[in-house]
């Protein structure tokens, strides 16, 4: 496999990257998915205005052109981010000598930022443990601190691929939506802070097909 350089990639450089490709772009996607779910399962308002709204699709199948009308189905993915954030902490490390709040921080210190405090934060978030897709009007995003909302981190190491995850996030709810709910047990699941932000143990889901939505061929939602 030949790198960005035009060499040759090293067995290791070769585990490294497609662990990162596995990483960040399928186990965080899968969890924000898990989470989302859970918490519609729980908002029962929440998941019939989502599928109103899906609805108006008549059964077709989503494309990246009916994000402009699907607003609701954006905020519900941006909110369950909020609550859950499948990177809850990340690292940065300091390349000199520096201060903060009065506390010295030396060249090469790793400092961890954690969202899962931040979007927990009722400074920035009334209510934060509320699942409120609602809060993310255009006026509250815009008045929200740069460094309040981290799903996947801020500055020149943001995640590269937060457009896309925040789109294929849309369309797979949307998609999921149009025909089927979830439902959860009644223990709430434990979350476990490893690499990413999991369920601890998994979360087994009952799968029920909505009335009146439309069979599909086998292997399609």
């Amino acid at each position: 496999v030949v790198g960005e350089d035009g060499r040759f990639m090293s067995e290791r450089q070769l585990r490294d990257e497609t662990i990162t490709m596995l990483l960040a772009g399928h186990e965080t996607t899968a969890l924000a998915l898990t989470w989302t779910w859970y918490l519609l399962s729980g908002n029962p308002a929440v998941a019939a205005r989502l599928e109103k709204e899906v609805d108006g699709l008549e059964g077709r199948p989503a494309g990246v052109a009916d994000l402009p009308g699907l607003p609701y189905t954006e905020r519900v993915a941006k909110e369950s981010m909020r609550i859950f954030p499948p990177a809850y902490s990340f690292g940065r490390e300091a390349l000199a000598d520096d201060e903060i709040l009065d506390w010295p921080v030396a060249a090469g210190t790793t400092l961890f930022v954690f969202p899962w405090v931040l979007h927990r934060d009722p400074r920035f978030f009334p209510n934060p443990l509320r699942f409120d897709p609602d809060r993310w009007s255009d006026d509250f995003e815009q008045s929200l601190s740069r460094c309040a909302y981290l799903p996947f981190g801020s500055g020149p190491r943001m995640c590269i691929g937060r457009e896309f995850a925040r789109m294929e996030l849309a369309l797979i709810v949307a998609a999921i939506a149009q025909r089927f709910r979830l439902e959860w047990g009644p223990e709430p699941p434990v979350p476990m802070a490893s690499i990413t932000l999991r369920p601890s143990g998994g979360l087994r889901a009952v799968v029920r097909r909505r009335e009146h939505a439309p069979f599909t061929r086998t292997g399609e939602l």
